[in-house]
């Protein structure tokens, strides 16, 4: 037991197992870019004789097993976001008490999941949990949390997480939003879309396609087809045949990342020319252009963050990719704005309590910095946690990048015409 808690669980306080060195050029980020946010939201920095006790962040994120392309990805970002903060003079309300990151691996599962959740909290004295962006995670991790009083931020979009609970907070968009945004942009590339939904039998394939199946009619977009599968399948050739003969004219895939290059791959195989909207989840990260290349060129998405939407994202995604070699995706930057907006939640609290945190979560209301990195620039809870703000962006693959075409207010790119 003992071993095993050490091999999933790590502690970043002082820069113990950061993969990356810390390079004077780095540091000049960190203090330039973190310290003009602690400076003008916080105050200046006071002086102590003393060292502040660190406060505890828990993060929840699958680093093993099939989720982990992204998992590792959020870590990074997890521990970059922490060194911001702590560059920055830390939580001053706190004597610049440092933030100290407990990284446990979920190893994408969810019967670990509960469990991990469980002795996080039960084996550190925690402040808050990030986690877990994979909705079938995040829905047991916020359960645990629930009951233990701890709250806990998350980049995942179940529309779920806003009910019967009061420890959850969610800053991006739900998936109900991502569904009417998804058909929305159905209408970019004709003015009667008829739209195939292929979607992962998970919680975050069911949530999501559910919602554009409810909202379908409403925006003008007729569903030919409505069809579940069983994610991680390894042949969607019978999937694709059955889109091929429904008609439509776009389709939407609901699905992780695996199954979405899979998906793409056998559309081309059997010539299928239809206009492809990969919603969220793996389409909107690295890996999805590393395995199919140009393939991904045109094709539309739907992402909660992404990284060319102000200028504070693209400072971070500038040093993000400088240390990984990729862009900041969504659920990694998003993580980062998570870790600012708990950080502004200390701050306000003045405490490391947890219940005194979640107080403070529950009034946060920031449209500057980098908490406030979000579509829009603005994140302020309502009563059921979720940022009454939160809206998604359209994103699509431009040149290997991915560029926010959608709506206009959001837009950073035009939309390429394929």
């Amino acid at each position: 037991m003992t071993k095993d808690r050490n091999e999933s669980v790590t502690n970043l306080a002082t820069g113990q197992n950061q993969p990356f060195s810390k390079k004077q050029s780095r540091r000049r980020f960190l203090v330039k870019t973190g310290g003009i946010l602690a400076a003008s939201a916080f105050g200046a920095v006071p002086l102590r004789g003393w060292a502040a006790e660190p406060v505890n962040i828990g993060a929840l994120y699958p680093t093993t097993g099939s989720m982990a392309q992204i998992g590792v990805g959020c870590v990074a970002a997890a521990k970059l976001a922490v060194e911001m903060v702590n560059e920055a003079g830390g939580i001053k309300s706190l004597g610049g008490a440092k933030l100290n990151l407990i990284v446990s691996d979920l190893q994408s599962d969810t019967t670990v999941t509960r469990t991990e959740t469980d002795r996080l909290i039960t084996g550190n004295k925690l402040s808050a949990i990030h986690g877990c962006f994979a909705s079938a995670l995040t829905l047991i991790a916020s359960e645990v949390c629930e009951r233990a009083k701890v709250p806990i931020i998350t980049g995942s979009s179940s529309d779920q997480l806003n009910k019967n609970r009061t420890y959850t907070f969610t800053p991006f968009a739900r998936a109900s939003q991502f569904a009417k945004a998804q058909l929305q942009m159905a209408k970019l590339v004709g003015d009667k879309p008829k739209v195939a939904v292929i979607f992962e039998n998970t919680a975050f394939g069911t949530s999501t396609s559910n919602g554009l199946k409810e909202l379908a009619p409403g925006e003008g977009v007729e569903i030919v087809m409505f069809e579940p599968y069983s994610a991680g399948f390894t042949d969607a050739s019978p999937l694709i045949n059955k889109v091929k003969a429904s008609g439509a004219n776009a389709l939407f895939s609901v699905s992780y990342l695996n199954d979405l290059i899979l998906i793409v791959r056998t559309v081309k195989q059997v010539g299928l020319n239809v206009a492809i909207n990969g919603g969220s989840g793996g389409f909107v990260i690295p890996d999805f252009y590393k395995n199919v290349g140009n393939l991904a060129e045109g094709l539309q998405g739907i992402a909660h963050w992404n990284h060319d939407m102000s200028n504070d994202a693209q400072k971070v995604n500038a040093e993000y990719k400088k240390r990984t070699g990729e862009f900041l995706f969504e659920y990694a930057g998003g993580l980062v704005a998570q870790t600012f907006m708990l950080a502004d939640a200390l701050e306000r609290a003045g405490s490391a309590d947890p219940q005194k945190v979640r107080e403070a979560l529950s009034a946060l209301d920031v449209s500057t910095g980098y908490a406030a990195m979000a579509p829009g620039g603005k994140v302020k809870f309502g009563p059921d946690g979720k940022n009454v703000f939160g809206h998604p962006v359209g994103v699509q693959w431009q040149n290997g990048d991915l560029a926010s075409v959608f709506p206009d207010e959001d837009k950073r790119a035009p939309l390429m015409k394929t």
